[in-house]
């Protein structure tokens, strides 16, 4: 459980409520390098509430996840974010889901994403990412496959108490060598997925970079989902062209309006950044102090939103 004195909680003298919001990071860059020992005490040192474990390696046969073990590891790497007062709010899935054709990928495939909603729900983690699958142009077809897809997997969300996040996606033009829509990829389409699934096992997960590459806005996409709709992010800034996944204000994101947009919502879920592939140049020793920016960016937009919460909703 969370330390309940943690400095994300504070009172607005003006307020009647206390105004709260997680900030947390995946550990996904700091793990590969680190260890998920280390990152972990490296991610609650630098001050943040929560963390998101990032289990895209899975995908490696060999990896400690994919072990007799697994188990093992996880109550250990858990016990370490405890001891430091912090928590696991969230969690991502190997990826992708599914491979159209590829028969043998998607049994291996499947078993690893019921795994990791083991290892999610094992950690206390309120919510798991996993992505859906692009199987062609027809848009019904999609979303009636992935509804299948996830709806398959409503028993274990009721045996590890977790909720799955669905997430926008984007797609790639090989020929023209360029970033294209493709599932859930603009609001109306990502509404209408939610749409189809339990919100009491289901729950979007807005990534702000994707909606930015497809020819919409992260605002929008906000905005269409709309309070009832969005549960939690990912959080990352990117120059409109390539998934960058670094951290806001590192390229051009418009960071006014996003958090305009959370506010305009009411959103209540988490804060939490997929932000750390600037962290894949530096040196070890530098990780320590990356960590503490990339905390304090996100307390600062954290503040951004709940001031813009202020002006909207006053003192209701």
């Amino acid at each position: 459980m969370p330390d309940l004195n943690c400095s994300h909680r504070f009172l607005n003298q003006n307020r009647k409520d206390l105004i709260i919001m997680v900030l947390s990071t995946q550990t996904e860059v700091g793990s590969k390098r680190l260890g998920d020992e280390k990152c972990v005490r490296m991610i609650c040192e630098a001050g943040f509430d929560a963390l998101d474990y990032s289990m895209f390696r899975m995908q490696d046969d060999d990896y400690i996840l994919n072990q007799p073990s697994y188990l093992e590891h996880v109550l250990e790497v858990k016990k370490i974010a405890e001891s430091y007062g912090k928590y696991f709010n969230q969690a991502h899935a190997p990826f992708p889901s599914f491979k159209v054709g590829e028969d043998t990928y998607n049994t291996v495939i499947l078993e690893k994403i019921k795994r990791s909603i083991e290892i999610a729900g094992t950690l206390g983690a309120k919510n798991i990412v996993i992505h859906p699958t692009y199987y062609g142009k027809d848009s019904r077809r999609n979303l009636e496959l992935n509804a299948e897809f996830y709806n398959n997997l409503i028993p274990l969300c009721k045996e590890y108490n977790i909720k799955i996040a669905c997430e926008n996606m984007f797609g790639r033009d090989r020929r023209r060598h360029c970033i294209i829509p493709n599932i859930c990829s603009v609001g109306e389409e990502f509404r209408a997925m939610m749409d189809m699934l339990d919100p009491k096992y289901f729950t979007a997960c807005v990534d702000i970079g994707h909606a930015g590459l497809v020819g919409t806005t992260a605002p929008e996409m906000l905005r269409t989902l709309g309070h009832d709709y969005v549960g939690c992010l990912h959080v990352h800034d990117n120059d409109y062209l390539e998934d960058r996944h670094c951290p806001p204000y590192f390229f051009d994101l418009d960071w006014e309006e996003i958090t305009q947009a959370l506010a305009d919502i009411d959103y209540k879920g988490d804060f939490t950044f997929e932000s750390d592939d600037f962290l894949v140049n530096f040196p070890d020793e530098v990780f320590p102090a990356a960590y503490k920016l990339l905390h304090d960016i996100g307390r600062s937009l954290i503040k951004k939103i709940e001031n813009k919460k202020e002006k909207i909703y006053g003192n209701a």
